[in-house]
Parts: structure tokens; sequence; C-alpha cells
């Protein structure tokens, strides 16, 4: 059995969605890609600034509340004053940071890196994803293999498509690694 890899990774920062003061309603905000930092004495701040897709108003999401400055190595603290872009990606994709922040992440555009499956033979395909998108496995096959919702779930219905830990396809939600079958096409 032939064996796939594939890569599933962020094609962008998500937008967060929260209130505009300036808007008066809940709004988009597109990360700048750019970190604001404070540091006085043994105490450091540290923001990712996003601007409002809307009326362009800035609003400041707190990635580093008062931290002590020890706590913060020198490494990170450069990343930050240097606006590291992978950084500020891995920020504006933590979706428990924009909660703590009284924002939602917004849908994560993504690309699936990879050969893609061309043909009838059985196929394993080993699917990784570094960062938590918050994506189905069904969602990275539908793109990756590009067909609709309905044909995705009459390939899961005819047994051409399973999970190998045994899970629903439709509904199992992408985490670091997972392997699925393809199933070879028997002519039916």
């Amino acid at each position: 059995m032939k064996t796939l890899s594939w890569r599933v990774a962020a094609a962008g920062a998500p937008f967060a969605v929260r209130p505009c003061g300036a808007c008066g309603a809940d709004a988009k905000f597109a990360s700048t890609g750019l970190f604001r930092v404070n540091a006085q004495k043994k105490l450091v701040d540290v923001w990712l600034v996003y601007r409002c897709a809307t009326c362009g108003s800035v609003w400041n999401s707190a990635v580093i509340s008062r931290g002590s400055a020890k706590a913060v190595s020198k490494g990170r603290l450069e990343r930050f004053l240097a606006n590291d872009p992978d950084l500020a990606l891995a920020c504006a994709l933590d979706a428990s940071l924009l909660r703590r922040n009284g924002a939602r992440r917004g849908p994560v555009e993504f690309v699936v890196e990879g050969e893609r499956y061309a043909g009838r033979d059985a196929c394993r395909v080993d699917i990784t994803c570094e960062d938590a998108l918050g994506l189905t496995v069904a969602h990275v096959l539908r793109r990756k293999l590009e067909v609709s919702r309905r044909e995705l779930e009459q390939l899961v219905d005819a047994g051409r498509v399973s999970l190998a830990d045994g899970g629903d396809v439709r509904t199992a939600k992408l985490g670091s690694q997972c392997t699925v079958i393809l199933h070879a096409d028997d002519g039916c």
C-alpha cells in the first residue's frame, strides 16, 4: 500500500472577531503582524496589534500582561521586538489567547501540502498539522481530494475512506497527526 504524507498549515492569520468601539458592533480585526512591547523595571507587556477591517481602528491583543522580565527569555523578547512573522502567526492562531482578550478566532485559511491522491489503488495518508487550526479531517480531505461534502459522505458510506483509528471521518477533529486510509475502488 502506497503512503502519502500531507502537511496542513495556515495560509495566513485568521481574523479576530470582537466588538469594535468605532463601528459599534462585532467586527473583523486583521492582525498587522506587529507587536507592541513595553518594559518597565521588572515587568513586561506585549501586545499583538490588530486593525478593524471596516473602520481601521486599532486593537491591541495582550500576549503577555505584566509578566516578569525574568520569565520571558531573551530570545523570545528579541522575536517580539523584531516582529517575528512566525511568532505573530502563532499568536493570531491561538484561540485561547484570543478568548482571554474577549475575541474569537475567525475561520482559518489553510493549505494542504503533499502529493495528490490520483488513482484507484489503496493508499495510506499520514496527515500532520503543527498548529491547532480547529479543522475537521473531512474539511482537509475535501480540499485535497477536490470533492464536495456530499461526494465525501458517499465515499465514507461506501467504505472507500476511513480513519486508521476507526473514528468517524465526518466528525473527527484534525489533531497534530492522523492517518486516513483510502481503500481501493473495486469497480462497483
